[in-house]
Formats: C-alpha cells, sequence, structure tokens
C-alpha cells in the first residue's frame, strides 16, 4: 500500500546502558568533541534524531534537528514533556506489588496494546 513508502519523520535510537562497562574498566568517554554526526550539508532523513544512553545511573537524551524547522523552545518543551511523562510512568512502576505482563514480554513480533489486551482476557478466562 501508500503507507508502506512512507518513512518514520522521528529516529529514536538507544545506545545502552553504560555504566558497567565503564566500572569494569574496559571502556572510558573521550573527552574530545564528537562533532557532527550527520554533515550540515546532508538531507536530514529524519525531522528529530533521538538518541538516548544511560551513564551513571542517568538517562541523557540529545535531540538534533533542522532550526529553520523548529524552534528551541518547542523542542526543550518536547524534553520537558518526555521527562515528566516517564517520571509518571517510573512512579506508577514503582507503585506496583505485583509484576505486569507488557507486549514484549509475550512476542518477538510487534504487537498492539489492543491485542495484548485482548490476550490477557482470553488467559485470565482460562
Amino acid at each position: 500500500g501508500i503507507g508502506s513508502t512512507l518513512l518514520p519523520e522521528i529516529s529514536f535510537n538507544y545506545l545502552g546502558q553504560w555504566d558497567r562497562e565503564m566500572n569494569a574498566g574496559t571502556m572510558s568517554m573521550s573527552g574530545f568533541p564528537t562533532g557532527f554526526q550527520v554533515s550540515p550539508q546532508s538531507e536530514r532523513p529524519h525531522a528529530l534524531d533521538i538518541v538516548g544512553s544511560v551513564m551513571d545511573g542517568k538517562l541523557t537524551l540529545s535531540v538534533t534537528y533542522d532550526e529553520q524547522e523548529y524552534r528551541d523552545s518547542t523542542m526543550q518543551g518536547l524534553l520537558d514533556n518526555y521527562k515528566e511523562q516517564l517520571l509518571s510512568i517510573i512512579e506508577h512502576c514503582m507503585q506496583q506489588n505485583e509484576t505486569e505482563l507488557t507486549p514484549s514480554d509475550v512476542s518477538i513480533e510487534p504487537l498492539s496494546l489492543d491485542m495484548f489486551e485482548k490476550l490477557l482476557t482470553q488467559l485470565e478466562e482460562l
């Protein structure tokens, strides 16, 4: 269909948690600046490039975007909202006394929340 030719406008790349590697002494962060990830002259494949990693128990997100297309204040608002939602999820999870299944626990293939809820309902009825 037509939808299959559309490319996502947001790229999210989680690089992982680096605490153990750093503590083991196998790797260390360079003090040198990384420079541009993509040439400023090249056409951007995504409107937003979001890269996340965890270091020293802290999540760091960096957002790369076209300043002609987005204001800095808009991007700051996006990150503030992301942080607020993330803290809300953490608070919810901390209040749970029992573990709960999520779609990624039961399927390798992408599973919609609607289908996941139907499967849970069917399991409870058994």
